[in-house]
């Protein structure tokens, strides 16, 4: 696609102020970024959403801080998204070129929208067994789940408790887990309801995990003494669960918010207590995508919405039941 015919502006969502769903307005006429140095013009196929989304429209998070910062403070719209794949279109970089099926997590937004400008350094190539409509719903929950295993480093023969393991990035998290049940004798114990628990068969064997709470059940959880507890949840649920860690225990938690809460409860029991966010970056998308085209990880996608209904997805993911990912067709 040559400069001209790359069109001068594109459909949108755009947000001018914090608030619930309604707050996003799908609209034509929004102006297509300019290309910056090292930086790749792809034209969006799809874009992944992700809690932070809606956190960030909601006004919380360093999402909403560099928006209020570099948009509102100065009057102008913000677009949201980090998730995308699609075409190059334009590149100012010698390792893409016009014409790659590319993915990437970004975190200046700008992925609700048919056209955004990236990082090279943040970009990789979609293999051939990986479809686009897979490569949008990975970025950041493949590259969250990937690290945030390494980050836990979980030793050889240790008793893991995990929550929320079907989820975004809970799905792919439980899987490299169930890996290691294999590879390195790790005990797992999931927390869930029973209708996730149920919907896990289809994605793991459950019979080699060591066990699994119910956290619908209005009774105590269980004193697993286990090593580690890998907490998606955080909050009242992420206290709740502290129970199941042995004295001296190591606690991870991924909406890193939640931190000084676990460790205020947790402190009688010396816990240790560290938060984790994601790095972005090409090389660990780029594995991601290849362990998806080898078939070591199994995305799960529960629907796709047009851009234009990105307000109904976003009322979908809020209601915390999803199994797997929702993503936005764009284009």
């Amino acid at each position: 696609m040559s400069d001209k015919q790359i069109p001068t502006t594109q459909h949108g969502v755009l947000i001018r102020e914090f608030g619930e769903p309604g707050v996003m307005t799908y609209q034509d006429d929004v102006a297509i970024p300019e290309l910056k140095d090292s930086q790749v013009l792809v034209k969006i196929a799809y874009a992944g959403i992700n809690p932070v989304d809606y956190k960030t429209r909601q006004g919380k998070g360093w999402g909403a801080a560099n928006i209020q910062k570099d948009k509102f403070d100065h009057d102008q719209p913000a677009i949201l998204g980090f998730d995308m794949s699609g075409t190059v279109v334009k590149s100012s970089s010698t390792d893409f070129t016009v014409g790659d099926k590319v993915a990437a997590l970004t975190f200046d937004g700008g992925c609700y929208a048919e056209y955004v400008a990236v990082d090279a350094k943040l970009l990789a190539h979609v293999p051939e067994a990986v479809s686009l409509e897979q490569a949008g719903a990975l970025p950041c929950i493949g590259q969250t789940a990937l690290q945030f295993a390494e980050f836990a480093n979980i030793k050889d023969g240790e008793h893991v408790v995990m929550n929320a393991p079907a989820g975004g990035v809970g799905h792919l998290l439980i899987q490299l887990l169930m890996d290691k049940v294999a590879k390195n004798n790790i005990k797992v114990t999931l927390i869930c309801s029973a209708g996730k628990y149920e919907k896990l068969n289809s994605l793991i064997d459950t019979s080699q995990l060591a066990g699994w709470i119910d956290y619908t059940k209005n009774e105590p959880f269980p004193k697993l003494q286990a090593d580690v507890l890998l907490d998606l949840v955080g909050d009242e649920a992420g206290v709740r669960a502290l129970k199941v860690v042995k004295d001296s225990g190591r606690v991870y938690v991924l909406p890193t918010i939640w931190v000084d809460k676990l460790k205020e409860a947790g402190s009688q029991k010396n816990l240790s207590v560290e938060g984790y966010a994601a790095q972005r970056n090409g090389e660990d998308m780029a594995r991601v995508l290849q362990l998806v085209a080898d078939g070591q990880l199994t995305l799960r996608l529960q629907q796709t919405y047009p851009l234009s209904e990105v307000v109904a997805a976003h009322h979908e993911l809020q209601k915390g039941d999803a199994f797997g990912k929702l993503v936005l067709k764009v284009s």
